[in-house]
């Protein structure tokens, strides 16, 4: 590996929500930061100036799997309608090859759309074990959680026995795992899920494997958790009568979990969300796309939820783009610059297997990095105001992307990326 120092000068650099400087050098060395220091604003040159330096972004939930599937499905029926219009989607493609190789080349388009729209790593949910195996050099850090689900059965069935086998062997090679959602993994499933966690974490000094789990997404979805009723019913059958939370924590499924959508959380449930110190990942591209009610953000802040950013997939969102998740994220919820910046770095980067992702510019941190291109016709201004509004301009609007780095490895697919 080359160990030699690169430098790297900017106009302002964000090395958080709560810490930006101006006329900075950072300096990276083996695909880490070792340190920032100022610089004088005449040692700048005029791209220099014009820039702003930043973590890369971290979509919190994606499905690159889905993107040979972009544009195939309308979310206009509404959820149920898009779930099963997705099932045949992907059933049409098959398991032969012409079909794999669809779908691991949409893999690759979703991760060169995430990269060269500034996200540097994701949290990835792969269904078909395709996703590792399908991404190329110079892709983003993608972190992957094995699905496995069984369709809520009462007690075990072939498709349990399959999917436990397919978790274990995603623990064996590193993988996370992903219990699909709180209503389609039986009990027994869950169960067994939760003793191989915890077993694992016995045996790898209290290391843990990471979970990411749909829930509380759909209003049906709690209908047919605490009744039996609904649309679901017909689907999954008989109910246990408990809530997600209720479900995942008697399984041990709970503590230090990523949950996605979280749109119809029952009494209670953001509090044990908090106390489990989980993270609940909100996607505003996709909830605009099947066009659900208002997210309800108060309850999550009033609970002390750790709040994340993602954008699901190219199957159920028209962009990949997480300055657009961050721009929707404002506009729809109201959320302050700062707030909206932790979500899509900081925040996220918490659920991130590897410790030295943070979503932040420190010394130690992966060097992993945006420029952002600062209009020139501004740059020429007072560098403190291009510092005082960075973080408004970034999480409203696209700024262009100059460069993206990965590890200390330059990577610009699309030069001046809008």
């Amino acid at each position: 590996m080359d160990r030699s120092t690169q430098r790297i000068q900017a106009g302002v650099a964000v090395l958080s929500a709560s810490s930006l400087v101006r006329s900075v050098c950072v300096e990276l060395e083996g695909g880490k930061v070792i340190g920032w220091e100022a610089v004088p604003e005449r040692s700048l040159s005029e791209e220099e100036r014009a820039t702003v330096l930043t973590p890369g972004l971290i979509n919190a939930h994606a499905h690159l799997d889905l993107g040979a599937l972009r544009g195939a499905v309308s979310g206009s029926g509404g959820f149920l309608a898009w779930v099963a219009a997705l099932v045949a989607a992907r059933e049409e493609l098959g398991e032969n090859p012409p079909g794999r190789d669809r779908l691991m080349a949409g893999v690759r388009a979703s991760a060169h759309e995430a990269l060269r729209t500034g996200t540097t790593s994701v949290l990835d949910i792969d269904s078909m074990g395709l996703t590792t195996g399908a991404l190329s050099a110079g892709a983003p850090r993608v972190f992957t959680h094995r699905e496995v689900l069984d369709g809520s059965p009462q007690g075990r069935s072939p498709r349990t026995e399959s999917a436990l086998q397919t978790a274990r062997a995603a623990i064996e090679r590193g993988r996370g795992l992903s219990p699909h959602a709180t209503h389609t993994v039986g009990a027994a499933l869950l169960k067994d899920l939760g003793a191989l966690t915890r077993s694992h974490a016995e045996s790898n000094d209290g290391q843990r494997v990471p979970l990411a789990i749909h829930w509380a997404e759909t209003p049906e979805e709690t209908q047919w958790l605490l009744r039996g009723e609904g649309p679901f019913a017909g689907w999954l059958g008989p109910s246990s009568g408990r809530t997600g939370t209720e479900r995942l924590a008697a399984a041990g499924l709970l503590r230090g979990a990523l949950l996605i959508h979280g749109n119809d959380p029952q009494p209670g449930e953001p509090e044990r969300l908090a106390e489990a110190d989980g993270t609940l990942v909100h996607c505003p591209g996709c909830h605009l796309y099947f066009g659900r009610p208002r997210f309800p953000l108060e309850r999550y802040e009033s609970a002390g939820v750790r709040l994340a950013l993602g954008t699901d997939s190219w199957a159920s969102n028209e962009s990949l783009d997480m300055r657009r998740e961050m721009r929707l994220a404002r506009e729809t919820l109201g959320l302050d610059a700062a707030a909206t910046w932790r979500m899509a770095t900081e925040n996220g980067a918490l659920s991130v297997p590897d410790q030295a992702v943070t979503g932040r510019i420190e010394e130690g941190s992966a060097a992993d990095l945006v420029a952002f291109e600062w209009p020139r016709t501004e740059a020429s201004a007072d560098l403190g105001a291009i510092e005082a509004s960075a973080l408004d301009r970034l999480t409203r609007s696209s700024l262009k992307i100059r460069q993206v780095w990965v590890g200390g490895e330059p990577s610009a697919p699309d030069r001046g990326v809008r």
